[in-house]
């Protein structure tokens, strides 16, 4: 087993389960764990670096090399991962099989994390790299970004970005947006064997969630952008009710809505409010939960370029590419920082009962992440 092997193997180990928006409270839950090792680990490899403070129990680690110019490259990847419930194996022991290491956050994104880690020592030990570089472990992707954002009030310029999210080594310029929206309808409370006594919060959020399924076949008729397809809708979760002989008084529904390239969250965070308008009452509520924008980096800045040279040395397949996916992307564009998403691994293993991700992927992300580092 290789140093970077056992390096993922022992993050895997280390449950770090996004609470989502809850003080860490499961012992499986928070990323106090991974956020003292990634400390450790750089310490002991003389690797500066500082914890910084997102919220309670959740601190992101950022590491820095000094280079001989400023502003610095940022490598950023997360330390959280989505809850284990449905796993259909051990989710926190990590198993090697066919070339593979199986355990929860082996694929998002440890996998990612573990070969910039390593790179960052291996590009610290030859001479002073072109520009400084700063490795950011951040708290809270899979729910609000927090730790990102955090992270980028206070960083100062930054030359450009590579976010280490799943790609299978692709050059990944551009990604989708996220507007996520809760709808709340209120009704009044009955006895169910006298129903027209009371108004029912769930028949009304019915209406509501129609108007939302024909909104989202509107949007698949809508032009598509080149590199990651079309907007979407979804509604993700309803719920309501107390008990089936009560007339709920209360009804809850949260709206995923996918932006592409040229769309703004405001924009269709509104189009969404005016849709329902006419089917909410004054002590109704809807509110955005979060708003991300989409990604599009010009395939003529910088970084894009470094990652292109990067990546044609190993694997040969350097073509900027698009997802429909989200990522810690989103805030570094908010600020205009051009960036890249380019990590080890299939997204399409992220948050799976088995996930896993290919070792040789993650060994090939540590050399490609060097040489970016090493320019």
């Amino acid at each position: 087993m290789t140093e970077l092997t056992e390096l993922l193997a022992a993050m895997i180990r280390l449950p770090s389960v996004n609470p989502c928006g809850r003080k860490p409270e499961d012992p499986y839950e928070g990323e106090a764990r991974m956020t003292e090792f990634v400390q450790s680990w750089f310490a002991e490899r003389g690797i500066e670096s500082e914890l910084q403070t997102v919220m309670d129990q959740r601190t992101n680690v950022i590491a820095r090399v000094q280079g001989r110019e400023e502003p610095p490259l940022v490598f950023e990847a997360h330390l959280d991962t989505v809850s284990v419930e449905g796993m259909t194996i051990p989710p926190f022991e990590p198993r090697i099989e066919e070339g593979r290491i199986f355990g929860r956050g082996s694929c998002d994104v440890k996998g990612g994390l573990a070969a910039m880690m390593m790179a960052l020592v291996r590009a610290a030990e030859a001479d002073p790299p072109p520009r400084s570089l700063v490795l950011v472990a951040a708290v809270d992707e899979e729910y609000l970004h927090s730790g990102i954002a955090r992270f980028l009030r206070d960083s100062g310029p930054i030359a450009g970005a590579v976010v280490g999210e799943p790609t299978e080594l692709r050059v990944v310029i551009a990604h989708k947006g996220a507007v996520r929206t809760r709808i709340t309808t209120r009704g009044v409370s009955a006895h169910s064997s006298n129903p027209e006594r009371g108004v029912n919060a769930v028949y009304r959020m019915a209406r509501i969630v129609t108007a939302l399924e024909e909104f989202a076949a509107d949007l698949h008729q809508r032009p598509q952008h080149g590199l990651v397809g079309g907007p979407t809708l979804s509604v993700g979760t309803i719920s309501g009710g107390t008990a089936v002989n009560v007339v709920p008084e209360l009804c809850e529904c949260m709206v995923d809505r996918r932006l592409i390239p040229g769309e703004t969250p405001d924009a269709a965070f509104v189009e969404i409010r005016d849709l329902v308008s006419d089917l909410l009452d004054e002590d109704d509520d809807i509110a955005a939960t979060l708003k991300d924008c989409a990604v599009e980096t010009d395939r003529s800045e910088q970084i894009v370029g470094m990652a292109r040279e990067a990546v044609r040395e190993y694997t040969g397949e350097d073509e900027p590419e698009g997802v429909a996916y989200c990522t810690d992307g989103c805030d570094f564009a908010e600020r205009g920082i051009p960036l890249v998403v380019l990590g080890p691994g299939d997204i399409a293993q992220a948050h799976t009962a088995e996930e896993w991700i290919a070792i040789q992927q993650v060994e090939t992300a540590a050399r490609i992440y060097e040489h970016m580092m090493r320019g």
